[in-house]
């Protein structure tokens, strides 16, 4: 009889294990897929980050390049207008030296700082000496 009744409880101790262990499985597998789910999640979320930072950026180097386009134009523009009016002024200046302007006449009538106005009289005398001597 003995023996009977160790027999039971061996029986009853291995069902109740095997219940825990079922039980431990099930929870085990849930929390798992638990993980599973937000880890799917986490990577969903950094996918839209990332997608979103790479539009920003593209978005964000299409306007840095038309807005260096657009300075390109301006810087462009700015040397045509500066060598037309440069160009001018120095061209007057030289006719003005022809017809016996002081370096205060170029100052004044077109526009020129002292320094440029000796500059272009220095040039005009040095072209009339070497044309004298050829």
């Amino acid at each position: 009889m003995e023996s009977q009744w160790l027999f039971n409880l061996l029986l009853t101790l291995q069902f109740v294990i095997i219940v825990a262990l079922v039980v431990s499985a099930f929870r085990f597998s849930k929390r798992l897929k638990n993980m599973k789910q937000q880890h799917l999640e986490t990577e969903i979320n950094q996918k839209k980050q990332v997608q979103v930072l790479a539009s920003g950026s593209i978005g964000m180097g299409r306007r840095l390049v038309a807005i260096e386009k657009k300075l390109n134009l301006a810087v462009e523009k700015q040397s045509e207008i500066l060598s037309k009016e440069g160009g001018v002024s120095y061209n007057r200046a030289m006719e003005l030296l022809e017809m016996g302007a002081t370096i205060d006449d170029l100052v004044s009538k077109c526009g020129l700082i002292r320094a440029e106005a000796e500059l272009i009289s220095l040039l005009k005398k040095e072209s009339h000496r070497n044309s004298d001597y050829h």
